[in-house]
């Protein structure tokens, strides 16, 4: 009688996880197609998340052809079942994948003991067929936007007649912390805005700081597949630097808030921009929440620049290059050259881009 009462729990708890897991299913086929930032169909994310099943036991494969999806366990067919007429039927997915996975969970002894920890697995895997920027947490802590960590986030000084602003993270204080400095030198003849090194942080920031400078006029704009959704940010009237001269240093790790602004500022001509081409983050996440606990930030947007210029995987080109120039290069000489190739480097500790920001600021 104990044995039976075992067998029946057993049973039921099966059930209830295989029903967790059909859930989790239904929602990443249905919200992954609806939300990614380019067009994707049902087959394309089941396909991926199926053959993510390698990572649970590096033994199991899956191959799809036109008509069907295949388990292989140590190179021999398992199953095949065959794929929806609708192509886009999630219910039809759902029910595939369950067949696969169970399947798997026969064969291999390893997909059994992980059983529940499978279907996270298997989604770890296959947000590689999306951007880099999309990413996939086994539990929301772990999903928490964690603020930017620096020693020093922000950074003024006086250099000579020029103000100098270094910006390594765009928090709650930046904005303050730039007014404060301008308020503070009224009297510079000059701006340096450095931006090297800097990952970026809260684009609302970025576009506060962008707008203390411009004088109306786009800062940037979000767009993803449907253009009802798009977002352009404006400047407001109003320069706080009074049209004085402004240059902005960038390097190959300046990306995403910080480009916005390096973008904004040189496309509106209200700075110049010296360094290296920028690293090229321009997306924007959503978070899903699913039923097991899991997050996944999906890209379903991208930053455009003023002008209408995609900033992800192309970055901002300055307008002077100091691409593994060295320290000493004559800057006249330097100035005198037109951008064409300018890869991205790490330059956050050279001197070269100062003094070329000094000799500009002097014309």
């Amino acid at each position: 009688m104990k044995r039976v009462l075992i067998f029946i729990c057993f049973l039921s708890f099966s059930g209830l996880a295989q029903a967790a897991d059909e859930e989790f299913l239904q929602q990443i086929y249905n919200k992954i197609p609806a939300q990614y930032v380019e067009s994707i169909n049902v087959e394309d994310v089941a396909v991926a998340f199926l053959k993510g099943i390698s990572s649970v036991d590096k033994n199991l494969k899956v191959g799809d052809d036109d008509t069907k999806v295949s388990l292989y366990y140590q190179g021999r067919l398992q199953k095949s079942v065959r794929k929806p007429e609708d192509r886009n039927n999630v219910n039809a997915w759902v029910k595939l994948s369950s067949e696969i996975m169970d399947k798997a969970t026969e064969v291999s002894k390893q997909a059994f003991r992980r059983d529940f920890e499978m279907p996270d697995l298997m989604m770890q895997e296959a947000i590689k067929i999306f951007d880099e920027d999309t990413k996939f947490y086994f539990d929301a802590e772990s999903a928490k936007d964690k603020r930017l960590k620096h020693m020093r986030n922000f950074a003024a000084r006086k250099e000579g007649q020029n103000l100098y602003i270094k910006i390594l993270a765009f928090n709650n204080y930046t904005l303050e912390e730039v007014k404060k400095a301008i308020n503070d030198n009224k009297d510079a003849k000059g701006l340096i805005i450095d931006l090297r090194g800097s990952p970026g942080g809260q684009l609302g920031t970025a576009i506060e700081v962008a707008d203390l400078f411009l004088d109306e006029g786009i800062v940037v704009s979000t767009q993803g597949r449907k253009q009802q959704e798009n977002i352009y940010y404006n400047s407001e009237e109003g320069d706080i630097w009074k049209d004085k001269p402004i240059v902005v240093l960038i390097d190959g790790k300046t990306a995403s808030a910080a480009e916005v602004l390096a973008a904004a500022l040189q496309e509106q001509s209200r700075a110049k921009v010296v360094g290296t081409k920028s690293f090229g983050k321009g997306t924007i996440q959503n978070l899903i929440y699913f039923n097991n606990g899991a997050v996944l930030s999906l890209t379903n947007a991208y930053f455009y620049t003023p002008s209408g210029r995609r900033l992800d995987k192309q970055g901002v080109m300055p307008d002077i290059c100091t691409f593994e120039m060295p320290e000493g290069k004559n800057i006249d000489n330097l100035l005198a050259v037109k951008v064409k190739n300018c890869l991205a480097e790490e330059r956050e500790n050279s001197i070269l881009e100062l003094e070329v920001a000094e000799k500009l600021l002097e014309l």
